[in-house]
């Protein structure tokens, strides 16, 4: 199973009920003392010793407890405390993680002029690229090209709460040239979106930045829409184009979509229990919401996922599948 819910709340309980290694203490509890504790504070804990153990093995491997050498007969476990400063080791990682993270979003050679700025060429990266391989978990795209002449206008204009004269070339290459208020910029893998108001329109719009030839700052002040949330649009799901609604996701996984969510879950909510009838695979629940990224993230999980639940997400991608085996014919 992953770390399902009742997992993660007895993974928190054991972790709270370690004593912690203040001072270089060498107290720690065993499974059986550790087993008492639960019983006294909740019956319905799974308490058995190989669950036990398995939950402090994960606990030790996620580095939130330790194993203690001293001469009791039983092996004795304690809380890892949280420590004030950053490891070196651990700053190199994740240093390799923004090099590869920013690769991402911009050019190589605004890569070079971001690392520059943030001096992280100061720091050295001891532990580089021969000994750390770090990739994204999809198929990364080319960042958009975009006018940082351009882009730069645009922040101003949000900074300064100012109008812009744009030059927007949209999908079918026709071009206009719209005053905007801008509200936010919203960044979405490699492509910069920018939310605004067109004109005197009342409801704002998605602009893509690369789209963008040319912006004039104006003195006019943008006007405003108090009511402009970023976190309501991601809700509604039009960060990734789709209403956002949440749904309950029932689907039957296996192979390394079933490893890969066992430890790395979708949402908190998840759920994933072996089938009854003894097939391979497993059960995945969970409530989330429905987007783009959800249906993509399924339908490239080909026969190791099956939809149950819901019934019209479950139709969408007969529909894709359908549609891909006739061109593919």
């Amino acid at each position: 199973m992953s770390l399902s819910q009742d997992r993660t709340e007895r993974l928190a309980l054991i972790e709270r009920l370690l004593p912690g290694g203040q001072g270089g203490s060498k107290h720690g509890l065993t499974i059986k003392e550790l087993q008492r504790k639960l019983e006294n504070i909740d019956r319905d804990v799974i308490r058995h010793p190989r669950t036990l153990q398995r939950d402090l093995q994960w606990l030790i491997k996620q580095g939130r407890a330790r194993l203690l050498a001293n001469s009791r007969e039983q092996p004795t476990y304690q809380r890892m405390e949280e420590g004030g400063d950053i490891d070196d080791s651990i700053w190199d990682y994740f240093v390799g993680h923004l090099k590869t993270d920013l690769e991402g979003i911009v050019s190589s050679s605004e890569l070079a002029k971001l690392l520059d700025r943030l001096k992280l060429h100061d720091q050295g990266i001891a532990l580089d690229e021969s000994k750390i391989c770090i990739l994204p978990d999809s198929l990364r795209l080319q960042p958009a090209q975009i006018n940082y002449q351009v882009f730069t206008a645009v922040l101003r204009a949000l900074k300064e709460s100012r109008a812009l004269q744009v030059k927007y070339i949209d999908r079918q290459e026709k071009s206009s040239m719209p005053i905007l208020h801008p509200l936010g910029i919203m960044q979405r893998g490699p492509r910069i979106y920018l939310f605004a108001l067109k004109n005197d329109e009342q409801e704002e719009r998605l602009y893509a930045i690369d789209r963008i030839r040319t912006a004039e700052l104006l003195q006019t002040p943008a006007r405003q829409k108090p009511e402009f949330d970023f976190n309501r649009h991601i809700a509604e799901g039009r960060a990734d184009f789709a209403n956002g609604e949440l749904i309950a996701l029932k689907a039957t996984v296996r192979g390394y979509v079933e490893n890969l969510v066992y430890d790395c879950p979708l949402h908190e909510s998840q759920k994933l229990e072996p089938l009854s009838d003894g097939e391979s695979g497993s059960l995945l629940t969970v409530t989330m919401p429905s987007s783009g990224q959800l249906l993509r993230w399924i339908l490239a999980g080909g026969d190791n996922i099956t939809v149950n639940e819901p019934l019209e997400l479950r139709g969408t991608i007969i529909n894709q599948i359908n549609k891909t085996a006739e061109i593919y014919r």
